[in-house]
This record gives C-alpha cells, structure tokens and sequence, in this order.
C-alpha cells in the first residue's frame, strides 16, 4: 500500500498553514465513484493535518477495497463508519462519525461536493471558538469532473476561466461561489448548508450533536443552525475562501413533509438539545472501521493483509 504524493509531496508530511488537526467528514450514500473522486480531492489537499471519516448512511455498495487504496495518501487513517440502510438517516450515521472523530474541530461535507485544494486549510484557519463556518459551493455537471486519479495527479481545474466558460455554455451555476480571493470577507447571515461547514467538538456536544429524528431529507440543517444559535453559538458565513463544487445528480429521496413539523416543534419549545443525538449512541450500534495503511497484518484486529482495523 504505497502511494506518492504530486509535486513531492509524502504521505507523512503534513502540509499548508491551518492551525493543527481537523476531522473532515464525508456523508456518503453509493455512488463509490463520486466518493472516490471525492476522495482524490482531499488528497490534493494543501493543509494535509486532517483525518478523514467517511460517514456512510448504509450504502449497498462496498466501500473497503476504494477505502484501502487511498488510505496511503493521507497523514491520518481514514475512519468509516457505517449503519443498516433504513433509509435516508444521515443525521444519525453524523453523530456517529462525531462520535468516533479524533479532534476537536469538524468539517462536515457531502460526498457530491469535491473540495477545493485550499478547503481544509482555510476551514481550519477561519472556523473560531465559539462559532461555526457555514459557506457555499458552486453547481457542475458529473461529466466536467475528472476521474479521480486525474484529479490526484493535476487537480480539479476549476479556475475562474473554466467555470466562466462553463457557466456560458449552461453547465455550471452560482459561479460566484466558486473564486478563491487573497482576502476573506464575511457577508451577512445566510444559514447552515450541510453540505460545507465547520464547527467545534465541544459546541457540538453542548446541543447533543445533530437530531436523528430528522430521518428524511431537508430541514435537517435549519435545525442544528437553530438549535447552535439557542446555545450562543455565532454562525458566520465567508465569501471566496472556502470553496466546493457540488456535482449534480439524480435526488434520492423527496423532502420528507414530516421533517417541516418536528422544525416547528424544536422552535416552539426552543429546543436546544436534540432529542435522539450524541448522547444516545450505544456501543455496537454502527459499524467502525479504520484504514490504517501503517499497521502491519500482525498488529491488525482484523488479522487480513487489507490494512483495515474492524473497531465494532
């Protein structure tokens, strides 16, 4: 399992100028070949003091082989969790890689979004105590994405020319989000977008993470925004900085009518904890696997030559 970084760079090295580890966690759903490009665009990462956890919301699809072939070109092992596939659960397959996550800042994503190379880095150079970093990302077609060992090798290529040209031609949207300034700027409020932002372990804990009674799609994110502003915690959001591109794609399920109620209820009561969050995980009731390619078959729970670790 040996592997090398572009333009020279080894796996232990750690690179770029964020302040210290950070978790960056992939909620993920099939699709291993997004996932796996998504995979390569955190590989290229110029802030290379992060792990990765792969927030699986059981996918059919196994993810091991593609997990073991990447887990060389990261500093930190790459940690997978994953529950039985009842349907859209995210929420709770979170919590969890909350749960198992090494350090004590997140960043959280979403495996159609594909990080840009300085995403890491200025996540973990902007997200302050006390506050979460709720940005945005730019829409692209799958088939203007390169396969992944062409992003590991060269990138993702999307510079403001390319997405200029893109937009022109109908294949890009909200390009604006998608220019990387030398200055940050924060705008005005704008909201959690669960699919790009960062918070602290800590805050997380204090509103029992995100609430696993949202078991559909949409409002999920409107939820914990509200439930972290309750407990004082200030949402900023930064123009060009911290920058995703969100590959469009086929929707798996159609909001859940049901999610807008249990909104409604939390704000009625202003609920600041959530009702089935961090603190009503069980041991045993999600899988955890660590792809640690620096652990020899001998030192393995598992006992394979796979470079896996099963934890339970």
């Amino acid at each position: 399992m040996q592997a090398s970084r572009p333009n020279g760079q080894a796996n232990g090295q750690a690179g770029g100028s964020g302040r210290g580890p950070i978790s960056a966690v992939i909620a993920c759903y099939k699709d291993a070949d997004i996932v796996e490009r998504n995979l390569a665009a955190f590989a290229r990462q110029s802030h290379r003091d992060f792990e990765l956890i792969i927030a699986d919301d059981g996918s059919p699809e196994d993810y091991r082989p593609m997990l073991e072939r990447w887990a060389p070109r990261f500093l930190h092992p790459i940690q997978h969790v994953r529950h039985e596939d009842l349907g859209f659960r995210k929420t709770r397959v979170l919590n969890r890689a909350v749960h198992v996550s090494r350090f004590d800042r997140l960043i959280f994503v979403d495996m159609d979004c594909l990080p840009h190379q300085d995403f890491v880095r200025n996540h973990a150079r902007y997200l302050e105590p006390g506050g979460v970093l709720a940005c945005r990302r730019v829409h692209v077609r799958r088939e203007d994405v390169p396969a992944a060992e062409e992003i590991w090798q060269r990138g993702l290529d999307f510079g403001p020319l390319r997405l200029f040209s893109l937009w022109l031609r109908g294949r890009a949207a909200l390009i604006e989000h998608g220019i990387v300034l030398p200055v940050a700027y924060e705008t005005s409020y704008r909201g959690i977008l669960g699919s790009n932002f960062s918070a602290w372990k800590s805050d997380l804990a204090k509103i029992n993470g995100f609430n696993a009674e949202f078991a559909g799609p949409h409002w999920e994110d409107t939820d914990i925004d509200y439930r972290f502003r309750l407990a004082g915690v200030k949402i900023r959001t930064l123009r060009h900085k911290i920058v995703e591109y969100h590959v469009e794609h086929p929707v798996r399920v159609i909001s859940d009518a049901l999610n807008y109620e249990r909104l409604a209820g939390v704000r009625t009561r202003q609920a600041m904890r959530a009702t089935v969050g961090l603190a009503e995980i069980c041991e045993g009731d999600f899988e955890h696997m660590i792809y640690d390619p620096k652990l020899s078959p001998t030192t393995q729970k598992g006992g394979t030559n796979s470079g896996n670790v099963p934890v339970r």
